[in-house]
């Protein structure tokens, strides 16, 4: 078993598999499951036995710590609970999985982690065949060996999402640093600010595409985009000028100044007939608008859509407000470069006193 427990460290499956069928060959027990805490009840994680329509029946059920079946009473409990006859006990109330399971004798033992129960190990021969000390002895060696498995997966698991989310951080730090040269190379222009922009919040935020809209305080316009079909641009661009209004997710984010998402647009009822009808034209289901904001005034919105249903992480609006701001410092540049030259060109231009 600990064989197993070190090859499988990323399939806790095999490891589940292997301890239920060795338990139930070695007790002489015709069923074996192991039942896994999710929140505040239990589910078979997986059943070993010759009654595959009874396993799947106890994967559809919870199981909540009581006195009802013995997996409850055993996590109930915090220990061991052998019942020599289910039929004989009058706690018992599980009789729908003992007539489908036929069995007689039922034995629970709690998987423990630092004395909390995550989960229960079931041994359930036909018969009325009480376990002796010794297969109840080895029963509990399994079930640390199953909490040794749990633990396993659980701190490979914890390392590869804090892996993940350094690897997001960094590309998120190196997207915003790439935004900043941009800038800072493009004092005049700001169309390549807007080109890096829509690229990086496809790629960051899991996007099909993304779009940056300029507001002249009446109308949207199109500013720039990335991921989008010819025929998906064509269909886009063709909305545009548009006002800004409730009908779209950009034109919410301008007159509420905020972060506006919406997880699925087929069913928002706000939506409007043009926006959508370029949703099931580009087939996007949910999208993000974070605006533009320049003291306060709205000058355009960046928007990410997504091809499925469903929010956005919080560190996604988070990056995608980011580069909202850098689009603002970039428009400003350019205003603050243009108004600079106005003002060169009309004093060259004026008659010397």
């Amino acid at each position: 078993m600990l064989k197993v427990i070190s090859r499988s460290t990323f399939d806790l499956q095999v490891v589940l598999d292997t301890l239920l069928n060795s338990a139930a060959r070695l007790c002489e027990a015709d069923h074996s499951f192991i039942f896994l805490r999710q929140g505040d009840v239990y589910r078979c994680a997986s059943g070993s036995g010759d009654i595959p329509e009874w396993i799947e029946y106890l994967k559809q059920q919870t199981i909540a710590p009581g006195r009802g079946t013995v997996a409850a009473r055993a996590v109930l409990e915090g220990r061991t609970i052998h019942i020599p006859d289910v039929l004989a006990d009058p706690e018992y109330t599980f009789l729908e999985a003992q007539r489908r399971g036929r069995y007689r004798t039922a034995l629970g033992v709690p998987l423990l982690r630092e004395g909390t129960p995550i989960g229960v190990m079931v041994l359930t021969p036909p018969t009325v065949r009480p376990f002796d000390a010794n297969h109840i002895a080895l029963v509990n060696t399994f079930a640390d060996q199953a909490v040794i498995a749990i633990e396993n997966v659980r701190l490979f698991e914890t390392e590869q999402q804090r892996r993940r989310e350094l690897s997001e951080s960094l590309e998120q730090q190196t997207a915003t640093s790439e935004v900043l040269r941009v800038i800072s190379s493009s004092p005049t222009n700001v169309q390549p600010v807007f080109d890096s922009i829509a690229e990086s919040a496809v790629r960051l935020c899991d996007g099909q595409f993304s779009f940056v809209l300029r507001f002249d305080g009446k109308v949207m316009d199109f500013a720039s985009s990335y991921g989008l079909s010819a025929e998906g641009l064509d269909a886009f661009r063709s909305m545009m000028p548009m006002p800004a209004g409730e009908d779209t997710t950009s034109g919410r984010a301008i007159l509420r100044r905020a972060v506006v998402e919406i997880p699925d647009v087929e069913a928002d009822k706000a939506y409007g007939a043009q926006a959508r009808g370029l949703a099931r034209t580009v087939t996007y289901r949910s999208i993000l608008a974070v605006p533009l904001l320049h003291e306060g005034n709205p000058i355009g919105t960046i928007a990410v859509a997504r091809a499925n249903t469903g929010s956005f992480p919080e560190r996604q609006i988070a990056l995608l407000q980011a580069f909202a701001d850098q689009a603002v410092i970039a428009i400003r540049n350019v205003r603050l470069f243009d108004e600079v030259q106005a003002r060169s060109r009309h004093r060259a231009n004026s008659p010397a006193p």
